[in-house]
């Protein structure tokens, strides 16, 4: 029997994290944090991390206090361990594959303690990754095809891997010139489009995918007033002090928020654009996340609490 993990998606402030939290306190579950900026250490505002503490806790395995993992280190979010959190500093490259190797581990872990396996997030190829059990095996690179492709703008690129791969260039991130590269640069090499490439493998999980979805007024609103939040609790201060250790020009700097932010911080923007330009990339990336997510048939669009306990409840049978 495959092993039962449920899944909560959506786009970004629609609410996934603490629907993870109420269910891992029902059904006692910990939570896997499916976020590729989360992965991140230092970057906390931005990124909406759920405010918790670190603790050092004794893991059970198996339910028996004769068997033990040992002491570690977990995020206590109300309570709740969150795991997917905190793993690299800024300056490293996580990948998707790496996150399928961590998740796996971690699903392993969370059985064997007899609690249940809860994915939480919203970056869509990763929960795939994982769900669909896709071989990730990386094509090798061409170091003269990437010089080229470095030199090029990231328009220009982004401009010629969308005529080369169109379903691709709806959701990769069109602002992460490094990610746009590697796409454009393995299409190329192989002949075929960059999305495709990615084989799946036998499902190692029975998954409960849920969906959480707000009309488009409401979701937007919730948006531009979580901006507005992390505004107030520091954004600037944040990215200033990751920009004077780290510079703008890192992987990690190219998430929404960190990129507009560095702009202001340059002298490029005012403060007041870059809170406007937040909002807007926000949006835009919540209706990529919806495109993703509603082409996945199995996922389950919820729109009540009750909808949610019925198909758990089932599920967990």
């Amino acid at each position: 029997m495959k092993q039962k993990i449920i899944a909560i998606v959506g786009p970004t402030a629609a609410g996934k994290t603490g629907l993870g939290i109420a269910l891992a306190k029902k059904y006692n579950g910990e939570v896997i944090s499916v976020d590729s900026r989360q992965v991140y250490k230092g970057m906390d505002v931005g990124t909406a991390k759920a405010e918790g503490k670190w603790v050092e806790v004794e893991i059970e395995k198996g339910g028996s206090i004769d068997q033990l993992f040992g002491a570690r280190k977990t995020f206590l979010v109300d309570d709740v361990p969150h795991w997917g959190i905190d793993l690299v500093s800024p300056d490293k490259d996580y990948s998707a594959a790496q996150f399928k190797e961590y998740a796996e581990q971690k699903i392993k872990e969370i059985a064997e303690r007899g609690r249940v396996p809860i994915l939480v997030g919203g970056t869509g190829m990763w929960l795939k990754a994982l769900v669909d059990n896709l071989d990730l095996a990386s094509t090798p690179s061409d170091k003269g095809m990437r010089a080229e492709l470095e030199a090029r703008r990231l328009g220009d690129l982004f401009h010629e891997y969308k005529e080369l791969d169109p379903v691709g260039a709806e959701t990769i991130d069109k602002n992460n010139k490094r990610r746009v590269m590697r796409a454009l640069e393995v299409t190329k090499l192989t002949g075929k489009p960059f999305s495709e490439l990615r084989t799946a493998g036998e499902s190692k999980y029975d998954v409960l995918q849920l969906g959480l979805s707000l009309d488009r007024e409401a979701l937007y609103e919730r948006i531009n007033d979580r901006v507005d939040v992390m505004i107030g609790l520091g954004l600037v201060d944040e990215v200033r002090a990751l920009k004077e250790k780290y510079g703008c020009g890192i992987d990690a700097m190219t998430g929404i928020g960190y990129r507009q932010v560095c702009e202001f911080l340059d002298g490029k923007e005012s403060l007041r654009f870059a809170i406007i330009e937040t909002k807007k990339a926000s949006r835009h990336y919540a209706k990529r996340q919806m495109t993703w997510f509603r082409r996945d048939e199995r996922v389950l669009w919820i729109t009540s609490g009750e909808e949610v306990n019925v198909a758990v409840d089932n599920f967990l049978k």
